[in-house]
This record gives structure tokens, C-alpha cells and sequence, in this order.
């Protein structure tokens, strides 16, 4: 198949990174008109990433690469799980066992206090690595250069690609747990310190939960997908020199999905604390209510007598009798408060 006229327009315009490995190891740039020829060559490899791609070009990535139905059914639709397929060979496409993998590459949101992730469907065979990032897309994602660095002698395949590609992916989730860990610090500082006057630190404190989770959510399938391909159990496992490679991918996820364990704990140990800490001072509050409200309780009393209108009443022909009143009512008032705040009401 060659793409020509408004489909180059349209390939070309969606086209990111696209370098391609001859089998004497030489690399070299390639324009989308090039593909096809670059793929009848023997023992090759191609790079190829691209964002947003249309639902034609999706259909010339398909006769292009032989990209299974089912994964360009998956990149159409977008807003797919994390998962990894293995798509066996068949009799007309011999050799043409391919993989297909759905990420989620951490991307920042609004500066650099939210996180937000994209959305990278991965096609992968022996002689093409196809990656199309749907949604949000990181411009520093760089798993092309993570490629191009690995040591010769792990050849330019498939296996060597998929690897690029995880370590890419997981290497992008560090800082953030990192900065989480920084963001709870902060806001463990003021709960302890008392500063919640308002809600917004319950609110920030809720937004990091939110973050935590999303991220442990993205991180905790592609652990399961390193083991999978290192245990030697899963019949799609790589070869045993590039085991070490991923079993490092699998310890930093491991090290990763600890850590974030601990900051929900942390996180959830912080927020108790400082619903505990606005109820006690709510409860401070209404106790000074209650005792300012039985201190002028007595003047409200003594005063409220002399409004009944009483006749025999003989403190009332009684020149002392209104300063005796005036004396008594304000040192009743003043003995509890005294008593009050001795008992921690005032």
C-alpha cells in the first residue's frame, strides 16, 4: 500500500517521531511516503509515533502494519483500560505474532499541581513499534531516545522497544509520587499546626487522594504485566537477556506502588486528624457558648423577677435594696465564670 494525495496530507500531519533501523544497524529519519518501502526491506525495524490519528489513517496503519482489528477497534473508540494483548501468528501472515499494549503515560494538568494522564495504544511486531498517544499528550515523553540509548548488543527489535517503552512510562511516575510525598508533608505541617480556618486544606487534602489513587491505578497493571513477562511462565515472555531490563522496570514499580500504599495511609491518617482536631475546636466553641450563656443566665433570672410585677416585694422601699441586688446578681455571674474557666468552659 503507498499513501498518496489527501491520505499522505492526513498521514504526514499526525506523524511525531518516525526512524527506522536497517539490518546493519545504521538509523535514519523517514517521511511518511517512505514507510511503505522502508517495510519491504529485510531484517529492519521502524519507529513510528503519531498523535490523534484520524479514523482513515487508523484504516492505512491497519494495511500498513497488519495492525489487529481488535486493537484499531480499541484506539477508535479511545478511553480503553490498561492492558496487554498477544496476538498469535497466523497462516497467511506467517512470523506476524504481534503485541498490542494500552497505557497511561503521566502528564501534568494545570501547572504542576495536578496530574492528568494520556492515553498510548502500543502496537508492536517484529519489524515496527507503532505508538499513537489519544488524548493528552507529555512532549518530553521520550521512550524513542530511552530506545536509541540501550546497548547495542539488545538489538533494535520488538522486545528491546517494548522495554523502551514501560521504563519510559514508569520513569514518568516517580516525580509525582515524589511530589505527593512533598504536597502531604506541607499539609501535615498545617493540620498540626492548627491553621484550618477554613476548608480548604480538607479540600487539598481530598484532591491528593484523588491523585494518589489515579496513579496507583495506572502503575498496578503494568506490574502485573512485568511479572508476566519475566516469570518465564507467561508463553509471550521475553528472552532471558532482556529479563534483568524488565525485571528492573518491575522493581521500580514496586517501589513506586509501596510507596504510594504509604502515602494513602499517611494521607487518610491526616485528613482523621484534622476532622478531629475542627470538631474538638467546634466543640471548644460551643462549650465558651454554653458557659457565656449560664453566666448571663443569672442577671436574665434575677432580672426577669423584678418584671413580674409583684406587689410585696419589701426590697422595693428599700434604699439599699437596689444596689444589694445589682451586688448579688454580679457576684453570682462573676463566681462562675471563675468556675468555668477553672473547668476549661471559658
Amino acid at each position: 500500500m503507498y499513501l498518496m494525495g489527501d491520505s499522505l496530507g492526513d498521514f504526514a500531519s499526525a506523524v511525531l517521531h518516525c526512524a527506522a533501523w536497517r539490518q546493519d544497524g545504521s538509523r535514519q529519519e523517514c517521511a511518511a511516503e517512505q514507510i511503505p518501502d522502508l517495510l519491504t526491506e529485510e531484517g529492519g525495524f521502524l519507529w513510528l509515533e503519531m498523535r490523534q490519528p484520524s479514523p482513515p489513517v487508523l484504516a492505512q496503519l491497519q494495511a500498513l502494519f497488519g495492525v489487529h482489528e481488535l486493537a484499531i477497534e480499541d484506539a477508535r473508540q479511545a478511553d480503553q483500560h490498561i492492558k496487554f494483548e498477544a496476538y498469535e501468528a497466523d497462516e497467511t501472515q506467517p512470523g506476524a505474532e504481534s503485541y498490542f499494549m494500552v497505557l497511561a503515560p503521566a502528564v501534568s494538568a494545570h501547572g504542576a499541581r495536578d496530574i492528568a494522564f494520556g492515553e498510548l495504544h502500543v502496537f508492536l511486531n517484529r519489524r515496527v513499534i507503532l505508538l499513537l498517544h489519544l488524548g493528552h499528550y507529555c512532549p518530553s515523553f521520550a521512550a524513542l531516545e530511552r530506545f536509541e540509548r540501550a546497548p547495542v548488543r539488545l538489538g533494535r527489535g520488538m522486545n528491546n522497544a517494548l522495554h523502551a517503552v514501560l521504563d519510559e512510562v514508569v520513569d514518568d511516575y516517580m516525580p509525582w509520587r515524589s511530589f505527593f510525598e512533598e504536597r502531604l508533608d506541607h499539609l501535615e505541617s498545617q493540620v498540626i499546626s492548627g491553621r484550618l480556618k477554613d476548608l480548604s486544606v480538607l479540600t487539598e487534602l481530598y484532591a491528593l487522594k484523588r491523585g494518589i489513587l489515579h496513579l496507583h491505578h495506572a502503575a498496578q497493571p503494568l506490574r502485573e504485566i512485568s511479572v508476566a513477562l519475566t516469570s518465564g511462565a507467561h508463553r509471550h515472555g521475553v528472552p532471558k537477556h532482556l529479563r534483568p531490563y524488565f525485571r528492573d522496570v518491575q522493581d521500580h514499580l514496586t517501589q513506586l506502588l509501596s510507596g504510594l500504599d504509604y502515602l494513602r495511609e499517611a494521607q487518610l491518617g491526616a485528613m482523621n486528624l484534622s476532622i478531629a482536631l475542627e470538631a474538638n475546636r467546634q466543640g471548644v466553641v460551643v462549650r465558651k457558648l454554653a458557659g457565656w450563656g449560664a453566666i448571663l443566665a443569672v442577671p436574665t433570672m434575677v432580672f426577669s423577677m423584678y418584671g413580674m410585677n409583684f406587689e410585696n416585694m419589701p426590697e422595693l422601699d428599700w434604699k439599699f435594696g437596689y444596689p444589694l441586688v445589682m451586688l448579688v446578681t454580679l457576684a453570682g455571674s462573676v463566681l462562675l465564670h471563675r468556675w468555668l474557666k477553672r473547668s476549661g468552659w471559658l
